[in-house]
């Protein structure tokens, strides 16, 4: 992670406790810092984990549904 400000020029790389920064991180910087950021193999592991759970109690309902016919 850097800073950047705005001079007049274009933009400086400066120190991050400089008074009106702009704190420039990289894509992977971004997915640690935030909670929302997914990337597709998570989101692929999270919605077959869904899908599981979904399975396991369509399969119950079944068996729910068969024991009380009986």
């Amino acid at each position: 992670m850097y800073c950047l400000r705005n001079d007049v020029q274009g933009y400086l790389e400066v120190s991050c406790d400089t008074p009106d920064a702009l704190i420039v991180v990289t894509r992977l910087e971004l997915a640690q810092l935030s909670p929302f950021y997914l990337d597709p193999q998570s989101a692929v592991e999270i919605g077959g984990a869904l899908l599981m759970v979904m399975t396991v109690a369509w399969l119950l309902r079944q068996a729910r549904k068969y024991l009380e016919s009986e």
